[in-house]
């Protein structure tokens, strides 16, 4: 069979009777395979460990650790500013010999030589002693240094002053005022500074406590009028083959002038009826 130029005519194939190939079989839970891919699970997490696993050594050394830092951290709290490290020996520096064993009656010494003290504390609050105290028969206008405080009646008694302005005794109980013993301290412009030059003060006040007693602090606080510091200290010693100790205060309070002015009390331990009067002095003590 030709076409209309004589060529052979090419059969035709409709594409329905074309040969095919036929399409692969899938079931149907391939084909949700294919849809849906499984994802690959994520490897499992390590096993913790408990506390039982820990080997005993490792265990062991922490212990020994912690319990030694925190040995470290007790001993420089103890050593830090606010608490004093103890007692102290109140001799003479330049002194070669033992102390000899202090009277029962302490008196000035002729020189006024550095002694060492404990740290003062920052801050620490003045005992207050029980008892009624002693009657208080008048104000001291002690108007050189520039303070005023309590004077006590009986059995306190007015004493010869030098080398303070005002002095009263009974026994060996004193209590005196006057300007600040010593150089000009300059200019005081701090709570701080004063605590300092209080801290001078009271070494120098140490000329009426026995040679070879120990020092502790009792007190470190601000004056309760104006600006000043209390220091407060207890002195121990031997006289006559018996312990006895002696409570003292040294109060500093600015007054305006070139020294401010010291109160001074020191009182023995055996007379105890009179410990509260350490406490009226300064609860009246105040700059003019």
């Amino acid at each position: 069979m030709t076409d209309e130029q004589g060529s052979p005519r090419r059969p035709f194939i409709r594409s329905y009777d074309a040969p095919t190939t036929p399409l692969p079989k899938v079931s149907p839970e391939e084909l949700r395979r294919l849809a849906f891919p499984e994802r690959v699970p994520s490897p499992p997490p390590p096993p913790r460990r408990n506390l039982g696993d820990i080997p005993l050594r490792i265990v062991y050394v922490v212990c020994a650790v912690s319990i030694g830092i925190a040995g470290v951290v007790v001993v420089y709290t103890l050593r830090a500013e606010d608490q004093p490290p103890g007692t102290v020996a109140v001799q003479r520096a330049a002194q070669a010999s033992p102390p000899a064993i202090a009277s029962a009656a302490p008196s000035p010494s002729a020189t006024a030589t550095p002694v060492v003290l404990p740290r003062v504390p920052a801050s620490r609050s003045m005992t207050v002693f029980p008892g009624g105290g002693t009657a208080v028969a008048s104000l001291i206008n002690d108007q050189k240094s520039g303070i005023s405080y309590a004077k006590f009646g009986a059995p306190w008694r007015s004493a010869k002053a030098d080398p303070f302005q005002f002095r009263q005794r009974s026994g060996e109980a004193v209590i005196a005022s006057g300007p600040l013993p010593g150089a000009d301290p300059g200019t005081l412009s701090s709570q701080a500074d004063f605590r300092k030059i209080a801290t001078r003060a009271a070494r120098w006040t140490l000329r009426y406590q026995p040679e070879g007693a120990t020092l502790r602090w009792t007190a470190s606080q601000p004056v309760r009028y104006g600006t000043g510091w209390l220091l407060g200290y207890r002195v121990t010693y031997q006289a006559e083959g018996e312990k006895r100790t002696s409570e003292a205060i040294v109060a500093l309070v600015d007054t305006g002038r070139a020294k401010p002015a010291m109160l001074f009390a020191s009182i023995p331990g055996d007379r105890e009826e009179l410990h509260r009067d350490l406490n009226m002095l300064v609860w009246t003590l105040r700059p003019l």
